[in-house]
């Protein structure tokens, strides 16, 4: 299985232009080459599509009659790939970031009495009460929720919830993958009590339990969950890495901080192996190679439940391409060492057979 594994792209006023002349067709060209290789199953995009909130794309005079931020994105980012690669809705996941919160819907009375209320009680007992319903407490993630249950709307594999959503990808007959897309940025605003200066950031950590349910339901071989912030960004730090340590979270994919790191957390039965990604887009012209944009592509071996290989890629602005990411944590860009994922093993029977059937599923329809 092959996930390629993109990040905070930002999309904007500021970085549209560079997107529109170079890093698209860049880009659209390393993941062609890449997926005539060996094919893409899923295309995971960590959180921050857009820009605070995509407010920039609304003013510019080429989108002036557009009113949401995410359809433009879907008809610059996501239509290409799709179209390039002939690939359909069923193979795009995406979550929210805080960049992707329109803060024009908080109401600052209410988000005041609320960090009072997260603060001193438990974030837990809320999630039901907006589960599946846009209240003040929500009201910013609207229009990226709104965007996430049209795109994938028709697709009975795809549970999306206004907290967390849910999706079972059959990879091959008999192979199962659960993804959890846990929505961690409901409640990010710039709005910071005095009080509560130092506070860390509150989700719902029952949305790990509540997507894990869902995926144990459906026996999934492998499980991959998808964050926006890195776990010691949480409030409930404690309790998130207690879930992945000894529960069924096989691979968990993350990025919100603009550079690669890679985290193994223990669990009785094996790994559950985290990777935090480059920024997908951002400033394509950063001149240092840490913050540089890239991505990476994660091949997952099932016979050996192991991560099979990673390749790093990082954008090269002045010669207008992607290279191999020779600052990543291989050398030459590409990772071959066999990262455990603790879930079994799963035999191939057939593989020509299989390899065919796989290739029917990434066709348009």
């Amino acid at each position: 299985m092959r996930i390629v594994h993109i990040s905070d792209i930002h999309l904007s006023a500021s970085n549209f232009g560079d997107f529109k002349k170079y890093f698209r067709k860049a880009l659209l060209k390393v993941l062609s080459k890449e997926h005539n290789e060996i094919p893409i199953d899923i295309i995971a995009i960590t959180g921050d599509l857009v820009d605070k909130g995509g407010h920039s794309l609304l003013e510019m005079p080429l989108f002036k009659t557009e009113t949401d931020p995410y359809k433009i994105f879907e008809d610059q980012f996501i239509t290409p790939i799709k179209n390039e690669l002939n690939l359909s809705n069923a193979n795009f996941l995406f979550i929210p970031g805080n960049h992707d919160v329109d803060e024009s819907k908080i109401l600052w009375l209410d988000e005041k009495k609320f960090q009072d209320e997260e603060v001193e009680g438990d974030i837990n007992d809320t999630l039901p009460k907006i589960r599946n319903e846009i209240k003040n407490y929500n009201q910013r993630i609207e229009q990226f929720k709104n965007f996430e249950h049209r795109f994938h709307a028709g697709n009975p594999d795809y549970l999306p919830t206004y907290n967390e959503s849910t999706y079972i990808y059959e990879h091959r007959p008999g192979v199962k993958v659960g993804f959890a897309l846990i929505n961690d940025s409901w409640r990010c605003s710039t709005c910071h009590l005095v009080k509560h200066k130092d506070k860390k950031l509150y989700f719902g950590s029952d949305q790990l339990n509540n997507a894990l349910e869902v995926l144990e339901n459906n026996k999934t071989n492998l499980n991959v969950i998808l964050t926006h912030h890195p776990i010691n960004k949480y409030a409930e730090q404690a309790e998130v890495e207690k879930i992945l340590k000894n529960f069924e979270f096989h691979l968990h994919l993350y990025g919100d901080q603009h550079h690669l790191k890679l985290n193994a957390y223990l669990d009785p039965n094996g790994e559950c192996f985290g990777i935090m990604a480059r920024a997908g887009l951002n400033d394509p012209r950063e001149p240092l190679s840490e913050w540089q944009p890239g991505f990476h592509i994660i091949d997952i071996n099932f016979q050996e439940a192991v991560i099979s290989c990673i390749t790093y890629y990082h954008y090269i602005d002045k010669n207008c391409q992607f290279s191999y990411d020779v600052y990543a944590k291989s050398p030459d860009g590409i990772d071959k060492n066999k990262r455990p994922l603790g879930f079994q093993k799963v035999p191939l029977h057939n593989a020509s057979t299989l390899t065919n059937l796989d290739r029917e599923k990434y066709k348009k329809k």
